[in-house]
């Protein structure tokens, strides 16, 4: 039995259909988070229709955090995403990269002879000295560098930009860098809530 109320359903399987018929009982209301969805921001990508909703989730909390400020949300979960909103509600794009376990499965079917690493150390070397060592070392540091390159290309562009972290690896990666960041564990939830409530306004 599910709770009288509001709902908002992000689907990745694109079928949403199962959650529906369960949360879309009674005097519920549901809203299926898709390209067409009223956002409470400016959606300026060049293809809505594939952005994935996580994205504009992430951006839309982003604002709850710091409105009308520059964003840039970067979301360490299977692929490391990187978004930017600026000071006018505009959502501009970012970037697409593999994730951190992305890389490491990578490294491993696509050479004869690299293991797969599952167990990452909470401390990296720089220099590795094995070929575990060396492929934590390429990965987990060549993130670092990655995410450091995006902040420091979106700081040259824009002024007081805030920079949030959110996504499953984004607690390990928050203490390897010196650059002032918000972490938000739950960011894409704060989007999702933002953009319901936003739906629910409209129709009032």
């Amino acid at each position: 039995q599910v709770e009288r109320g509001n709902f908002v359903i992000s689907s990745v399987s694109g079928n949403p259909e199962g959650i529906m018929a369960i949360l879309g009982q009674g005097e519920n209301k549901v809203l299926i988070l898709d390209s067409n969805t009223k956002l409470p921001i400016s959606n300026k990508y060049g293809s809505p229709e594939t952005l994935g909703m996580d994205r504009v989730a992430a951006v839309c909390g982003a604002k709850i955090h710091f409105p009308y400020a520059n964003c840039l949300v970067i979301d360490f979960g299977t692929c490391i995403t990187y978004d930017f909103i600026d000071s006018d509600n505009n959502y501009l794009g970012g970037a697409i990269a593999p994730g951190m376990q992305m890389r490491f499965k990578a490294m491993n079917s696509f050479t004869e002879g690299l293991p797969l690493i599952e167990d990452v150390p909470d401390s990296v070397s720089g220099i590795g000295q094995t070929t575990n060592d060396s492929m934590l070392s390429g990965v987990v540091n060549g993130i670092v560098g990655e995410f450091e390159m995006f902040i420091k290309f979106y700081r040259t562009k824009y002024k007081d930009l805030n920079v949030l972290f959110c996504g499953g690896d984004a607690e390990r990666f928050e203490s390897m860098t010196k650059d002032p960041i918000f972490a938000a564990p739950n960011l894409v939830l704060v989007g999702l809530n933002s953009i319901l409530t936003y739906n629910n306004e409209e129709q009032e």
